[in-house]
This record gives C-alpha cells, sequence and structure tokens, in this order.
C-alpha cells in the first residue's frame, strides 16, 4: 500500500508512506478558528501531511486537471459529524456488510475518518474514476455508516491532513472485489475514444491477425481476458473488452488502451474512411428530403428511418469524447453536405454516381449491365452468330461488305456503354422482308450487349412526352409495327432523330417531375418492313440528315428457319461473350471508319434511299393537297372532291392562279405520293381521308376535305390526346 502526501495545500509535489503507524508527525499547533487552520494548511511553510490513495499519470506531482488519476490504492471517506466513539466500531461493523474499512483516524474537527486500502494498485483511466468511486461508495455502503458523509472525499484531487489515533480495523479490501466495481462501472458507463465506433468483429479479426492464439473465447464486449498485445500468460483475466479499447486490471497495461493505440492510427483511419465512404455512396440529400439506392432507383426515406439505419451500420447516438454530435448526427451533416443533390436522373454514360452538367448536382441512377466479353473471341464460340449475320445483309457491289459498317457502328456503340464514353453514333436503320430476324437482331443481340432497350415508338411519334424508361438504356428500338402515319408524325420524328443523334443530351421526363437535361448518346434502332407505311418513319435523306443514318437491307435470301424462341436465345446468350471478345478485338477498317465525327462513315444502302426519298415526296404531296383542300373549300364549299390525277392537277394549277404548285406538275411524283397517303391515312385517325377508286389508268380519287383535317387541326388534336396519356 502506498500513500501519497503533500506536505501542505500550496505544495505540488508528492512523497510517500507505506504504513501509517510508522510515520512521525508533529503534533498540530492550536488554531482559534478554522480560517486560521486553512490559512495553516495553505501555507507554504506548512511542513505536514495531507496524504491521498489517488496517483496521478505522474506519480511524484498531486493529482490536477494537468495530471490526472492514474491508479489507486484505496478509498476515503470523510464524516462530518459527531460520532460515539465508545460504539464506534460495533456501528461500522453492523453498516460494512463484511467490508470493514482498514483504517479509522480521527480528523482535527473530532469527527471520524475511514480508509479502505486495495490488496493492490488498481490502475484506472481519468474517465473512469468517478464512476469507479460511485460504483465502491455504493457497494461499501459509506453513505450510511455514519452520519455526515462528505461527497468531496471521492474526488480525485482530494488531500486529507493525517489526523490522529490511527485505529486498524479490518484488512485491505481483496483484488475481486475493488476490480468487480470496476467491471460494473466499465459496463455502466464504458470509457470512450473520439474515434468513430468499429465493429466488434472487425477488431476481433485483427486482434487474431496480429496477436494468434492469444485470445480464448470470444472477443466481444465484456469479455474478460489477457493482456494479449504485453504478456498473455502472467493474469487470465488481466483487462476487459470495450466499445472503444480495452480496460486493464493490471499495472502492466495502461488503465485504457484505445484501439488507435493498439493498432495504430492508420488501421483505425482505414476503417473511418471505408465507413464514411460506403455512407456517401448509399445516401444523398436534396435539400428537403433524404434518398438512398434500391435496385437502381433513388427512394425517399424520412429521416427516422435514416436514423435507424445508421445505427445499424455502426453508428452511435452517443456523443464520443470531445465531439459536439454523436456519430449518427454527424453522418446526417455529412450526407447533408457532401451528397447534396440537386435532381435524380439515369445517366447511362457516366461511371460517376454524381454527375456534374449543366451546374446540376445529378443523383444517377443508371444501373444498366452491358455483356462482358469473354477471354476467347475464336468465330467457333459464336457459330450460330457468325453464320446468321454473315448472310443477312444486302451487299453493294461497289462497297465494301455491309456486314463491316455494321460490326464498325456496332463496336463503337458497345465500347461507348461498357467504357461510359459519351462518343455518339449514328442511327441504325434494318429494313427489308419479315421474318428475317430484324427484331432478334435489334432486341436479343444489339441491345444485350449493351444491357437492354426501350420502345420509343410514342416517344418518337409524339404521342408520349415522358421518356423514364428511355433513360435508362443506351438503345432505343422501333419496331416494324410502328410507323409514323402521319406527315406531321413523321416530320417530329425527323426533327427528334436528329436531334437524338446530333445533340449529347435529352430531356428526361418522368410523371409527376419537371424535365431535367442529362447527357445522353445512345443509339436509336429502327426495324422496319419494306412497304410504304413502315418506311414513314425515315427521315428524308437530305444533306442534314444522310451522316446521322446507317441504313442496311435485310436480303431476301436470308434465313426464315429459326429454332424455337427459347432456344435460339439461348444460343445468343450463351455466345454474345464470344462475340463481343471477338468484336473488341475487331480492327475496323480505314475505308469503314474514315473520317466522320460519330466514327463510322453512315453507309445507306441505295435501295433504302430511293424509297426514303419517295417517302419524302409523302411531305411533299401532303402539303399540296392541304393547299388544294383549303382553296376547293374556300371556293366551292364542298366537303369531298373526286377526280383523276389530272384534275386534281388542273384544279390546283387554277387555284394557283395559273402557276403550278411544288411538283404538281409530275404525273408520276403525284401518283406514288398519292397512294403513300392513301396507305398512310389507313393507320392515323388524324390524316386527311384519301382513297382510290377502280384500278387502272382511269383510276379516280377521293379527298376528304373537312377542316379537322387541316394540319393545324391534326396537330391540336394529337397534342389534346398526348396530354391525357
Amino acid at each position: 500500500m502506498q500513500y501519497r502526501y503533500i506536505k501542505n495545500h500550496k505544495d505540488k509535489n508528492t512523497s510517500v508512506f507505506t504504513d501509517p503507524l510508522s510515520v512521525n508527525i508533529k503534533k498540530l499547533p492550536s488554531f482559534n478558528s478554522k480560517a486560521a487552520y486553512r490559512d495553516w494548511c495553505g501555507d507554504t511553510s506548512t511542513d505536514h501531511i495531507f496524504y491521498t490513495t489517488v496517483e496521478g499519470d505522474n506519480p511524484s506531482l498531486r493529482v490536477s486537471n494537468q495530471n490526472p488519476p492514474h491508479a489507486i490504492w484505496g478509498i476515503v471517506g470523510d464524516y462530518d459529524a459527531p460520532v460515539d466513539w465508545d460504539n464506534v466500531d460495533a456501528l461500522i461493523q453492523h453498516e460494512c456488510k463484511g467490508h470493514m474499512p482498514t483504517w479509522r483516524t480521527k480528523t482535527f474537527s473530532g469527527y471520524i475518518r475511514l480508509i479502505w486500502e486495495f490488496e493492490s494498485k488498481l490502475p484506472i483511466s481519468e474517465e473512469m474514476f468517478n464512476p469507479l468511486m460511485q460504483r465502491l461508495h455504493l457497494n461499501l455502503n459509506m453513505p450510511h455508516i455514519m452520519g455526515g458523509f462528505d461527497s468531496s472525499s471521492l474526488k480525485a484531487s482530494q488531500t486529507f491532513e493525517f489526523g490522529t489515533e490511527w485505529e486498524r480495523i479490518g484488512d485491505p479490501l481483496p483484488e475481486s472485489f475493488y476490480k468487480a466495481a470496476l467491471i460494473k462501472a466499465v459496463m455502466d458507463a464504458p470509457p470512450q475514444a473520439s474515434d468513430t465506433s468499429i465493429p466488434m468483429d472487425v477488431v476481433a479479426s485483427e486482434v487474431e491477425k496480429r496477436f494468434p492464439n492469444r485470445w480464448d473465447g470470444e472477443f466481444n464486449i465484456g469479455a474478460r481476458g489477457p493482456l494479449f498485445w504485453v504478456d498473455p500468460f502472467v493474469e487470465r483475466e488481466g483487462c476487459l473488452v470495450t466499445e472503444d479499447g480495452i480496460v486493464c486490471f493490471s499495472d502492466r497495461g495502461k488503465p485504457f488502451v484505445t484501439w488507435r493505440e493498439l493498432f495504430g492510427k492508420s488501421f483505425v483511419e482505414k476503417y473511418e474512411t471505408e465507413k464514411l465512404g460506403n455512407l456517401l455512396n448509399h445516401y444523398w440529400f436534396n435539400g428537403k428530403t433524404f434518398y438512398k439506392l434500391l435496385h437502381g432507383s433513388a427512394v425517399s426515406i424520412p429521416k427516422d428511418q435514416l436514423i435507424l439505419e445508421l445505427r445499424q451500420a455502426g453508428y452511435t447516438t452517443k456523443k464520443k469524447k470531445g465531439k459536439a454530435l454523436s456519430e449518427v448526427e454527424a453522418a446526417i451533416v455529412t450526407i447533408s453536405n457532401d451528397n447534396r443533390i440537386d435532381e435524380i436522373a439515369p445517366v447511362v454514360f457516366s461511371n460517376e454516381r454524381v454527375v456534374h452538367y449543366n451546374s446540376h448536382r445529378i443523383l444517377n441512377t443508371s444501373n444498366i449491365e452491358p455483356i462482358e466479353p469473354a477471354d476467347d473471341g475464336d468465330v467457333s464460340k459464336w457459330p450460330f452468330l457468325h453464320d446468321w449475320l454473315n448472310q443477312l445483309f444486302v451487299n453493294n457491289k461497289n462497297k465494301r461488305d455491309t456486314i463491316e459498317y455494321f460490326y464498325a457502328w456496332l463496336k463503337r456503340f458497345y465500347i461507348a456503354v461498357r467504357e461510359r464514353k459519351d462518343d455518339q453514333g449514328q442511327a441504325l436503320i434494318l429494313v427489308g422482308p419479315t421474318n428475317k430476324g430484324k427484331s432478334l437482331l435489334s432486341n436479343r443481340v444489339i441491345s444485350a450487349l449493351v444491357g437492354g432497350f426501350a420502345d420509343a415508338s410514342d416517344y418518337l411519334s409524339g404521342q408520349s412526352k415522358f421518356n423514364k424508361d428511355l433513360a435508362r438504356v443506351a438503345a432505343w428500338v422501333i419496331d416494324d409495327t410502328t410507323s409514323a402515319a402521319s406527315f406531321q408524325d413523321q416530320r417530329r420524328a425527323t426533327e427528334l432523330i436528329k436531334r437524338t443523334v446530333a445533340n449529347p443530351r435529352m430531356e428526361y421526363h418522368a410523371k409527376y417531375v419537371d424535365a431535367v437535361s442529362i447527357p445522353w448518346t445512345g443509339r436509336v434502332i429502327f426495324s422496319l418492313n419494306m412497304d410504304a407505311n413502315s418506311l414513314s418513319v425515315i427521315p428524308s435523306l437530305d444533306s442534314s440528315n444522310r451522316d446521322k443514318l446507317m441504313a442496311l437491307l435485310i436480303s431476301q435470301k436470308a434465313t426464315s428457319k429459326f429454332p424455337p424462341n427459347s432456344v435460339v436465345e439461348q444460343m445468343i446468350e450463351d455466345e454474345l461473350p464470344h462475340f463481343a471478345r471477338w468484336l473488341l478485338d475487331w480492327d475496323v477498317p480505314a475505308e469503314v471508319e474514315g473520317l466522320s465525327r460519330f466514327g463510322v462513315v453512315s453507309y445507306i444502302d441505295p435501295t433504302i434511299a430511293s424509297a426514303a426519298y419517295y417517302n419524302s415526296s409523302r411531305s411533299s404531296i401532303a402539303e399540296l393537297v392541304e393547299f388544294f383542300a383549303k382553296k376547293i373549300r374556300e371556293h366551292t364549299g364542298i366537303t369531298v372532291w373526286r377526280g383523276t390525277l389530272t384534275e386534281f392537277q388542273v384544279q390546283l394549277h387554277e387555284a394557283n392562279n395559273g402557276k403550278n404548285v411544288g411538283m404538281s406538275g409530275n404525273l408520276n411524283f403525284v401518283r406514288i405520293g398519292m397512294l403513300i397517303l392513301e396507305e398512310a391515312c389507313k393507320h392515323s385517325k388524324t390524316a386527311r381521308p384519301i382513297k382510290s377508286i377502280g384500278s387502272g389508268g382511269g383510276k379516280l380519287w377521293e379527298i376528304d376535305l373537312d377542316e379537322q383535317y387541316d394540319i393545324d387541326n391534326a396537330y391540336k388534336a394529337k397534342a389534346k390526346q398526348s396530354a391525357t396519356v
């Protein structure tokens, strides 16, 4: 047992005595008041003993804020009340319940002081001192032994005048007693580090990694074991595991060892970085609402739910040592500041979770998964695709093989999606007979390579302004069941296709939210039959459009015999990774690559170009019919006109003051255009009804002149229809 003492209350240096009975001390002078006594205690010339059972970090100095407690040798209780000295020992024994004080003494005031010595020194951290003293004084029943218990006795900095009449009345407290009190105090109020909380499984793993086979049993909070980082074979229960570190019962280690002290700075900081990074990968804030990503969608979560999820992730609601906020509160502040977003949208061609675009921070919800290439791209690994693709396209005798343009176009597209590059490319138009696999190529081969597709028919035809599903994919598909069945639809489709190909962005517009501009450089793919109605989708091939299109003709000779859908789809799925590898390794011929801004020369099959020309005549003839309808209605008041094409030309010429209108003088142009319009009006309720009567050279034509079919009114009807979608 060691007692530390100072000579007076101004003294900072401590000395030691071990046996109170062996201490030689001068008799106290006489004092006429307590004030005089206090002055004497504080006089630097006073040479007396003012002792404590508490040892500081520096044992040679008294305990203070600068020298916090480090160990305890016992506990002292002052009682400021009159004492029945004749029966005092019996009273103490009755109240102490088997844990008698080691000593009792008389104070300067004539009251009693009790001292419980420890069997051995107990190391203690500063923050655990008060919890331990509170636990010990309750376990020893100190407030009830005698009257007038002075709670200041429990202060770490408290010193006691030596007193008189020291009487040994009991043995030192056994180690098991005060260590049990420390364990209870630790569990009730565990010491804390300023570091973030680290899950116990992570700590346990690190313990075993650094100190293999030194800890027996489960390593978790409350577990007791040896000082495994010092000498695990001396004391089997020399320490206690807490959330933030190890509490030691032995003077062979610090009273409290944090994980940072045990494992090093890098271990803690690495975990904190990973923990924060994981947090910032999951939660975002737009100034009003918190969001998390679930299955490719941003889902709003209430703050209470966020708190629960943070707690589940290991964040504590308790304020750590030296911290103004709890870990949960700090995490919420971090999310609010560091993960602030303006918009939520899929950005397919970016690997960034938050995309900075047009001064906006966009939470990227894109989750497309392009095919991962196999290691082997040998054609023997993709026989079905190789044989089918190589007989699918019509070759132009004066050009390289058409399939090379297709491969070059597809390679650039696949790389752009796989590497999240914003490389633009032409719209692909596949034109040919039915049952040759056009849709199979667009929907199961091309789209599968790049992570999926969406049907863009309604959007490109103007039937819907919402494009939420389109923005999520890189491939937009229009198959041969859809056509732009009226002039105004074609014109809109032409403009949207031009804009989609030429502009590296789109207006992302989901229902019930405002549209937001996002980057998008995907591809539009058309699968069309070789008929007037299907080809009505193709934009006119003028100089502003030609470089934006890749138009490939499907061969009549291509196979129409395919295995059942399930079989062919499985074959494609098995072969695609190998085809993807071959595609990545394939060198694009220089003549195919060219100098195009889209990385591939725009190849347009001559047959498709011719069909597109006649299709474009639809626009011109529609304008002629529009002019004719208004003039004839104005001059005659009739609502239906009937006549031959020659009569149509004559009356159009007369209505225009004897001048031809556009190409109205070209009878062949008028004939082809009227046939296209007749076919188109069969598929649209807003297109002006036109039909032929009879056959051969004497064919009559009937045109509905009703003003509801005027282009302006048709646009209004279409807009009204779209608004209800």
